[in-house]
């Protein structure tokens, strides 16, 4: 419990040693930092990479120390349960479900092979698998694949996406808020692009990490091990082989993308990109953030909804 603890207890480091790593898609090892402090007001390094402006947590927590927060923190952390998902959970997952349905509905042809990679307690594959597809998940945690699996009565494989061989034919990927929490957001990239089938369609969101008003370090976070604008997350993508889909208007970092006819190729980084967005990230004080009262606000914003995906 001492250990767990020492994730929540403000302005001291998380309990972890990580280690040094270049860019997961330049190889760059010049970086700038960005912030020194997550939105739990906890010491945590996020740096840029200089040349392709993808940014990362440095150090990177080893595989062995992201295991362990997976395995015992995570579900605290971001949901206040370590057992099944919450009411509150589910809600919005239902929410989120149908809206990801209408937007991929022109190319869920009938009897579709839907694969939602990181699906959590299987909801999107519940309402996909309601709808006539074929369905399989992919979720690390335990407690979520089983309520998946059990309550839901949708196929899941428990195991991190290293472990697992995947048939290349799906014709529907999605990956939710899932690559910012993987330490090579590229090669699973990749893994994801060789499961496609050749008309098959990629879709990805994840936190987009364009300068904003908001504080840059309550945009931060432990799980978040990499950070993603839309220029990085397109340039990861054609590490991948793939492109952004032109049936699809692109929102931010939530794009569907579809299979290139060249292949993965890396893009011409010599624009330097990095060192022109690391200019753009003003810097924030923890302290002068806590004297305005500003985070009463915050705190109460997020309690009422809270309440109100719960109760509802």
């Amino acid at each position: 419990m001492a250990l767990i603890a020492q994730y929540f207890i403000p302005f001291i480091s998380y309990p972890y040693t990580g280690e040094t790593i270049d860019c997961d898609l330049c190889g760059c090892p010049d970086h700038k930092v960005i912030c020194r402090h997550d939105r739990r007001f906890k010491k945590l390094q996020t740096v840029a990479c200089l040349q392709c402006g993808l940014m990362r947590t440095n150090p990177m927590p080893t595989k062995a120390e992201i295991e362990e927060y997976y395995s015992n923190v995570y579900r605290l952390d971001y949901g206040l349960t370590l057992s099944r998902p919450s009411k509150r959970h589910l809600n919005r997952s239902h929410d989120q479900a149908k809206s990801r349905m209408e937007l991929l509905r022109p190319v869920l042809k009938p009897g579709a092979r839907v694969l939602d990679f990181g699906c959590g307690a299987g909801v999107f594959l519940h309402h996909a698998k309601t709808a006539g597809y074929e369905t399989l998940g992919i979720e690390p945690g335990s407690q979520f694949a089983s309520f998946a699996r059990d309550e839901l009565g949708v196929e899941v494989i428990n195991d991190i996406w290293e472990q697992v061989e995947l048939p290349h034919n799906f014709d529907v990927i999605t990956a939710v808020e899932v690559l910012e929490h993987l330490r090579h957001p590229v090669l699973a990239m990749r893994w994801l692009a060789d499961a496609l089938a050749n008309d098959g369609i990629l879709y990805v969101t994840v936190p987009n990490m364009l300068p904003s008003k908001k504080e840059t370090f309550r945009r931060f976070h432990f799980a978040h091990l990499y950070q993603f604008t839309p220029t990085t997350l397109t340039w990861v993508a054609a590490a991948a082989g793939l492109e952004p889909d032109p049936r699809f208007e692109p929102n931010g970092t939530r794009i569907v993308f579809r299979k290139t006819e060249k292949g993965p190729c890396l893009p011409d980084f010599n624009l330097n990109y990095g060192e022109g967005m690391c200019e753009q990230y003003a810097h924030a004080s923890v302290s002068q953030y806590l004297l305005s009262g500003r985070w009463l606000r915050s705190m109460g914003s997020r309690l009422t909804k809270s309440i109100r995906d719960t109760i509802r």
